[in-house]
């Protein structure tokens, strides 16, 4: 996910609910969303969404799985660079 909940929400303003995953990926693009906005909310499950809370429950959901993953990579690359500042 690339995109934060406030620009997903700035990008679907305007938007009246309930609306189906189909109804605001094409609203967004016809209010010409990022292709990162696009691209984040095609990751959206396929239901009904009854308000833009809604919405960015999902997105709370993705990043909150995320984070660790994110940051055992950080970890990793860090243990990289001080290895390679040891060799030096």
């Amino acid at each position: 996910m690339r995109s934060n909940a406030t620009a997903i929400q700035e990008a679907l303003l305007g938007m009246e609910y309930p609306r189906s995953k189909k109804d605001i990926l094409d609203y967004a693009r016809s209010h010409n969303a990022s292709e990162n906005i696009v691209s984040d909310l095609q990751d959206l499950p396929d239901r009904q969404y009854e308000s833009p809370a809604d919405i960015r429950n999902v997105f709370g959901e993705h990043r909150e799985a995320e984070t660790p993953e994110r940051i055992n990579e950080d970890i990793e690359k860090i243990d990289r660079d001080m290895e390679s500042w040891r060799r030096q």
